[in-house]
């Protein structure tokens, strides 16, 4: 794999306790995916989260009535928080199709809320950083609807700004799809606005992110706006990414990961924590940098998810375990493989933030592309009972 010599990698904070290049976890109700608080507790890293809009607008009456505060309603005192009204876990925002308002999928079904309505959420949580509501489409939409989106998200972005009484730090998005002249007409009107950071969205599977990115950060974007990317996960597109001077990434891929029912285990440096590395190698040889808990060879393997991890659920359980949950449907699965996959991404960043600190990102970027592999998982494929299926089936249907 051919790695670009590095110039736009950079380290910096995003937020008081927030180093940069940073993974930011989107979450459900204020917490990650799976954990409760005092899981979270336990991955160190965790300073921050996305909050989605719609996880928490049933509250908000609630917290008005009683004068609870929010965060402590929500628990999430300890974290520095970005409010967004995307769904950045399931997707499951349907497509808006009006200028006034902004569709959200909520516990009690589908709703359209206005930009008041989310604008009074920002001003109970407080978050250190807003994502105000923006027409984010898929790339493969026509020009003409991406055009369309770049208007209605400018007109939402002065919108929001008008009504930020509390003067959250607002984060302005970019979008207009694979389509150059659009991306700089969004990129620089959004950089006129009054905004601390910028999201570059809609880029996750575009052919052209490469130089997308190259050309809203290296031509448009300040230095001094932290940029924040959605949809980039892969340990190899983040490397890229951070490369061409990206600061923060929203992915659901440690959760991804999980609901597969495997656990990373890449290769991060020479200094992992403990354990032995011939160990954590040779099973690297064997299973690629993900292990599929679900195949049967596991079944009476009584080692830790990684040889050498220090995480909770490699110091306390087994793969065996782990693959008898997986195969029963057991809830404590997904915690156990979350809370290792967690910590191990996030070691990753560390690792990351490390390289460009020390002048050596361009190296190490080369070395862990070598060293990265993925292999096929051989377990069978997961039933999903009728009943499950169905009622994704109503809940997707539009």
């Amino acid at each position: 794999m051919h790695v670009a010599k590095v110039t736009f990698a950079r380290v910096n904070f995003l937020f008081n306790r927030t180093k940069t290049p940073c993974y930011l976890p989107p979450s459900i109700v204020g917490n990650v995916p799976h954990l409760t608080p005092d899981n979270c507790s336990k991955v160190k890293d965790l300073t921050a989260q996305v909050v989605d809009f719609a996880d928490i607008l049933s509250l908000v009456k609630l917290a008005t009535d009683e004068k609870i505060p929010f965060r402590e309603l929500l628990n999430v005192t300890d974290y520095e928080l970005v409010l967004s009204a995307r769904d950045y876990i399931s997707e499951s925002n349907p497509p808006s199709s009006k200028g006034t308002g902004f569709m959200v999928e909520t516990s009690g079904g589908r709703r359209t809320i206005s930009i008041e309505e989310f604008m009074r959420a920002t001003e109970l949580l407080q978050p250190e950083l807003v994502v105000p509501l923006a027409d984010e489409i898929p790339v493969e939409k026509g020009r003409n609807r991406h055009r369309t989106a770049v208007q209605t998200s400018l007109a939402w972005l002065d919108t929001c700004q008008a009504l930020n009484t509390s003067r959250t730090p607002m984060c302005g998005v970019v979008v207009g799809g694979d389509d150059h002249t659009l991306r700089r007409m969004s990129a620089g009107e959004t950089c006129k606005r009054d905004i601390q950071a910028i999201l570059l969205s809609g880029l996750g599977t575009c052919p052209e992110r490469a130089t997308l990115i190259d050309v809203i950060v290296n031509e448009i974007t300040p230095a001094s706006l932290p940029r924040v990317i959605t949809g980039i996960g892969h340990p190899l597109d983040v490397l890229d990414t951070v490369n061409r001077g990206i600061d923060g990434f929203v992915s659901p891929y440690p959760a991804t990961v999980t609901k597969a029912g495997s656990a990373l285990i890449f290769w991060i440096s020479e200094d992992e924590d403990g354990g032995s590395a011939s160990e954590r190698n040779a099973e690297r040889r064997r299973s690629g940098g993900v292990l599929h808990l679900r195949e049967k060879r596991f079944a009476t393997d009584f080692g830790p998810l990684m040889a050498g991890c220090n995480c909770f659920a490699c110091q306390k359980y087994t793969r065996a375990y782990v693959h008898h949950l997986l195969n029963v449907r057991e809830m404590l699965g997904d915690i156990l493989l979350y809370l290792h996959n967690l910590q191990h991404y996030f070691r990753f960043f560390r690792e990351i933030r490390t390289s460009i600190s020390t002048d050596r990102f361009a190296a190490y970027h080369a070395e862990f592309s070598t060293k990265f592999d993925e292999k096929a998982s051989t377990a069978p494929p997961l039933i999903i009972p009728a009943t499950i299926e169905e009622r994704e089936r109503k809940r997707l249907r539009p």
